[in-house]
């Protein structure tokens, strides 16, 4: 008889191990190919001085109120409070997309960015806070609770 006692973590670490399975190889790799020759991407140098995209096509010239969807940024979860009205104006924005030919996503996020956007476009922050000081606070309840 010996006098070694399996040890029991050691076994379950090793039955932990041989049950993990790996990630399988892609079926379909995808190559990197060459964008466009180096003289194409010399032609339109970066305003930023960050390095140019490898975009093989020139974009189209776009207006200022409609970014292409890289400009935007990425987006961020926030909580916004509106009123009724505005809500029902954001709905039947979005009516209006899904209702239209060809129907238009218009989600209450992209009307709300859209006019953030606009707002940002012909006011500074400055500007907004002094139009909101020389509105009335609407108070609804008595608020959050101190400790």
């Amino acid at each position: 008889m010996s006098n070694t006692q399996p040890n029991g973590l050691a076994s379950l670490a090793a039955q932990r191990e041989r049950a993990r399975r790996s990630m399988p190889a892609p079926r379909h790799p995808v190559t990197v190919e060459d964008p466009a020759p180096a003289s194409d991407t010399t032609a339109n140098p970066p305003a930023s001085g960050k390095p140019a995209s490898p975009s093989p096509a020139p974009k189209p010239a776009q207006s200022r109120s409609a970014p292409s969807p890289p400009e935007l940024g990425v987006t961020f979860k926030v909580t916004l409070y509106v009123d009724r009205d505005t809500d029902e104006f954001m709905e039947a924005a979005r009516v209006e997309g899904l209702t239209s030919r060809p129907k238009v996503d218009v989600s209450r996020s992209a009307v709300v960015r859209l006019a953030l956007r606009r707002l940002m476009d012909e006011m500074s922050p400055a500007e907004v806070k002094t139009l909101l000081a020389g509105q009335v606070v609407r108070s609804t309840g008595p608020g959050r609770k101190r400790r």
